[in-house]
């Protein structure tokens, strides 16, 4: 059996995003070459074109992981390691899933694995949240082994959280303040539970009437129980809401809204 290293086409969305990623590992000394390498295109991450996966705090998240592979001896297996750190040899987290290889034709198949991201298991540590790096792994028909490079990557990320917005007083005269305050919290997968998000910017988004597009009135960090909290004017009947976007280590989420009668 011979091991390869080969170069694989990556998306478009997938090569602009990583332009910073550590190439993969090469091949062991003294390994042979194969000019008819094996080739990884369209590589998908829980069907996402972030490729982000978010994790709860407490309990196991299974997502997919696919590629479509083509070989000129045909494809026999392909297996997904997903890894984090500076460098596979030294991951400080480890996740593998063998692919369900669906044969297109003679060279070419679609591979999809699912791996389990878990908090109890392989995400213990709130520091594994972000890059995780990827390195598809193919054995073609001749028994050659492939271990792709190539800029891939999936983003896990701690699920975040908006409590329901609560506007006081729900009915209020024109011209008058208006409190609005929402909770967020975030997985924390150290603790097993949701924890205060604090210091991080929230938008205070203001919707008239029942229909319409959300209007961002203010922007706000929340305090060190993660409370957002704005004192606005009112103008008309309409629903506020808090609004929260994605970070490198969390994922995005808006909260429900609520409705204030303004006479």
């Amino acid at each position: 059996m011979r091991r390869r290293t080969t170069v694989a086409t990556a998306t478009a969305a997938a090569l602009s995003a990583a332009l910073a990623v550590a190439a993969f590992a090469v091949p062991a000394a003294g390994a042979a070459q194969d000019d008819s390498a094996t080739q990884f295109v369209n590589i998908g991450v829980n069907h996402d074109l972030d490729y982000t996966v978010g994790v709860t705090a407490a309990q196991k998240r299974v997502f997919s992981v696919s590629a479509t592979v083509s070989d000129p001896s045909g494809v026999k297996s392909v297996s997904f390691e997903l890894w984090h750190g500076e460098d596979r040899a030294t991951a400080d987290g480890v996740m593998v899933g063998s692919a369900q290889c669906h044969r297109i034709n003679d060279l070419t198949s679609y591979c999809e694995a699912l791996l389990t991201a878990d908090p109890k298991v392989n995400l213990r540590s709130n520091a594994l949240a972000g890059l995780w790096y990827m390195t598809p792994v193919a054995v073609d028909g001749d028994g050659n082994v492939t271990r792709a490079e190539g800029p891939y990557f999936a983003r896990i990320k701690r699920q975040t959280y908006l409590s329901q917005t609560v506007v006081t007083p729900q009915t209020v005269q024109k011209g008058k303040n208006l409190t609005v305050k929402a909770q967020m919290t975030v997985a924390s997968w150290e603790k097993n539970k949701n924890v205060p998000l604090i210091g991080h910017q929230v938008l205070l988004q203001y919707r008239k009437g029942t229909s319409g597009p959300f209007v961002t009135l203010k922007k706000l960090k929340t305090d060190r129980n993660g409370w957002a909290t704005a004192t606005v004017k009112a103008t008309a009947d309409g629903s506020y809401r808090y609004d929260f976007a994605a970070t490198s280590l969390t994922t995005a989420t808006t909260g429900w809204t609520d409705f204030v009668d303004v006479k």
